[in-house]
């Protein structure tokens, strides 16, 4: 999501910004430009080629070597990791620091990238952002000898973590600014249990850590021009989303309530088992449920078993349907993100902008977009009773039409633009390169 639309902002800014990323067998080739051969690199006693391929307008580059990227998944089937993983992501890259010459600044995202700021050798500048601690590429100590990692980099104050190696922990040793997804996710990844870890590194580091929102692509999600609604609307003129409502409950078949809306990956991070623990309770005062889910086993056997339980309260789609999710933040009251951890975050953004009131866990970036009574309802507690508190409120306020509208008014009317996000990214690049008396260099 950040790299689709955050580099777009930056160019319309002025910024020349590419993107480069793996050629993964579900990416249409027929869409793409032929391009010149891929830098070749030498690891793991192999010497790895490849080639370019380009999109029309030349702002995304994909390096294509066959052997390594040409599968059924792009990092693994469901629930699993291919073991050749560490290698994968270091020839590529290793292939996208040989382009160090076409770049003023490198932006790396996450542990597939991370290795980058190493193979760079200090020839440019390196970005990393962290968008979730726990995926942090973990491998045996094994692979370092493989990847080229210097032995004095093989120690606590480098990659080793607990014994093995993380990846990500590369790029947060040597990249030259480390940013967050979200400020409050920055101050919570400096102690644990939100550091994973880490925590020690990243206050070691806190002086070159900054958090910074994301955003959406507003133009491609606004309630006034959405083909996909039932009917059009906005702050100003909300009577289009009685249909957009109506539509949804006619979709899902569910029959008349507070609606409760929730787009999400079925993990323990997302909390859904907070909303189960309370389901039947609010569902027996007039709630009535939307899930869009896939994930965890036992969590999508609650979901499917709430959903057996109550035909016309509870309805769940385990596919995420683009049409869907637009329908979805569009007809439902409120929008649940009970996350226990949250970087950053869109469904609250996403719902705000499409008029469905948050229900959030007031942790990482809901934290920073949600104001609890203003444009939401948050809660802290991560715990059953805490979330149907919560939801409790929603249910009060629902009651109180005049208060739930005025509420509804205020998250639309929110900005989540990348506009701000790009601006803090420009000035985070530039600084790389000012001296401390603040000249450009």
């Amino acid at each position: 999501m950040v790299v689709g639309s955050l580099p777009a902002h930056q160019r319309a800014a002025g910024l020349g910004a590419h993107v480069v990323t793996p050629l993964y067998r579900f990416i249409e080739r027929d869409a793409l430009v032929r391009g010149a051969e891929a830098p070749s690199v030498r690891l793991d006693g192999q010497t790895w080629t490849g080639r370019q391929w380009h999109t029309p307008d030349g702002h995304v580059t994909f390096l294509d070597v066959p052997k390594l990227f040409d599968r059924p998944h792009a990092y693994g089937p469901p629930g699993h990791a291919y073991d050749d993983n560490p290698l994968r992501f270091a020839v590529f890259c290793r292939m996208a620091a040989q382009m160090a010459d076409a770049a003023d600044v490198f932006h790396l995202h996450d542990w597939q990238a991370a290795l980058t700021a190493l193979y760079l050798g200090g020839r440019r500048p390196a970005v990393l952002t962290v968008h979730n601690l726990v995926y942090r590429g973990l491998c045996g100590l094994d692979w370092a000898d493989r990847l080229g990692v210097p032995r004095a980099l093989r120690t606590y104050e480098g990659v080793e973590y607990h014994g093995q190696m993380s990846l990500l922990k590369a790029g947060l040793v040597l990249a030259d600014r480390l940013t967050t997804v979200s400020p409050r996710y920055a101050e919570e990844i400096q102690s644990e249990p939100g550091g994973a870890g880490l925590s020690g590194l990243f206050r070691h580091r806190r002086s070159r850590l900054s958090g910074i929102l994301n955003g959406i692509d507003v133009e491609a999600w606004d309630p006034r021009a959405d083909d996909a609604l039932a009917a059009p609307f906005d702050a100003d003129d909300l009577e289009g989303r009685a249909a957009c409502r109506a539509a949804l409950r006619a979709t899902l078949h569910l029959d008349d309530g507070v609606l409760f809306g929730a787009a999400s990956r079925a993990t323990p991070q997302k909390g859904l088992d907070l909303v189960l623990s309370e389901l039947d309770r609010l569902v027996a005062v007039g709630a009535r449920f939307a899930f869009v889910a896939d994930g965890d086993p036992d969590l999508m056997h609650g979901l499917r078993a709430a959903a057996a339980r109550h035909p016309r309260a509870v309805s769940l789609v385990e596919q995420f349907h683009p049409t869907l999710l637009r329908q979805l933040y569009a007809g439902t009251d409120f929008t649940l993100v009970p996350s226990r951890f949250e970087p950053c975050g869109l469904a609250q953004m996403y719902g705000m902008r499409y008029g469905s009131v948050p229900v959030v866990r007031s942790v990482g970036g809901l934290a920073d977009t949600v104001r609890d009574g203003e444009d939401g309802v948050t809660f802290f507690d991560p715990s059953p009773g805490g979330f149907g508190a919560a939801a409790d409120r929603a249910l009060a306020l629902f009651e109180a039409p005049d208060a739930y509208r005025a509420m509804q008014r205020n998250a639309l009317r929110r900005d989540w633009s990348w506009d701000g996000p790009a601006a803090a990214y420009d000035a985070l690049y530039a600084s790389l390169f000012r001296s401390p008396t603040g000249a450009r260099r």
